[in-house]
């Protein structure tokens, strides 16, 4: 993996978001992925498919539109992303690293359920890629975020991640979910922390009608309290000016829960 310069250096990336082909976060991850790698392939959604997390599509086709070059936007959510371009363009030359955003916004706490980003990086997980979730926290109205943070900072945090030897490292393999603290703060960036999710209680569906006529809902939702920071959960570390790092599992098992029940049956 390391260059000659002792950089990462990869064969080949690709990158695919939530927010959709044209969105500004993504062409901030082809950057960072361009700096690392020597073949960078992107494969987007055509338009926002926020709040997918891992959902495919199974009863209709997919349609591709070319945008240049190794570049693609597809009429599907992020996972069916991954799952198109390792199928067809990447079938035989598979990625050394997949990374989803540079989402818009923060994915922290009880939102990452829900991220089409983290589910794009998860679902290259379960194909056994690397993958990085890049999230964006900002303040103010969305049009106006400020990537300069994952800009500046998101080759460094891949290296760290990926390049054997590092401090940071603890696998040669992973999938994380990585957030960077807003730009308008007069603090500056206090490095990365490690984070685990911060924990909240249960949220409360909202359903909002919209129009006249026909029945139409927006739907939304509250948190019945606000996210615990604990010391080491994510909202905490972003709160702290550094960037939060969290591992990344497919696993859906409530590990507590199945070593409380093992144990209660064999004794």
């Amino acid at each position: 993996m390391p260059g000659e310069t002792g950089r990462l250096r990869l064969a080949r990336v690709l990158v695919t978001n939530d927010d959709g082909i044209d969105a500004p976060g993504l062409a901030v991850a082809e950057a960072i992925a361009a700096a690392v790698a020597d073949e960078v392939w992107t494969v987007a959604p055509a338009c926002d498919q926020s709040g997918r997390a891992q959902a495919i599509t199974v009863r209709e086709p997919l349609d591709v539109v070319a945008h240049g070059a190794r570049r693609f936007a597809v009429t599907g959510t992020p996972a069916d992303c991954v799952l198109l371009a390792a199928a067809h363009w990447l079938a035989d030359t598979p990625p050394d690293l997949v990374i989803a955003g540079v989402n818009c916004g923060a994915n922290i706490s009880d939102t990452i359920v829900y991220s089409g980003t983290i589910g794009a990086a998860l679902t290259a997980a379960h194909l056994g890629f690397n993958a990085v979730a890049l999230s964006q926290a900002f303040r103010g109205p969305a049009a106006e975020a400020d990537f300069a943070p994952a800009r500046d900072h998101g080759r460094q945090i891949i290296e760290q991640l990926l390049m054997p030897g590092a401090p940071e490292t603890t696998s040669a393999r992973g999938a994380w979910s990585v957030n960077f603290p807003a730009a308008r703060d007069a603090r500056p960036i206090q490095g990365m922390g490690w984070a685990r999710g911060a924990a909240t209680g249960p949220v409360r569906p909202r359903a909002e009608r919209v129009g006249s006529g026909r029945a139409r809902f927006q739907l939304a939702f509250s948190r019945s309290a606000s996210p615990v920071e604990a010391p080491d959960s994510d909202v905490a570390v972003l709160r702290s000016r550094r960037i939060s790092v969290m591992p990344l599992t497919n696993e859906r098992c409530d590990s507590a829960v199945f070593e409380s029940a093992t144990n209660r049956r064999e004794s």
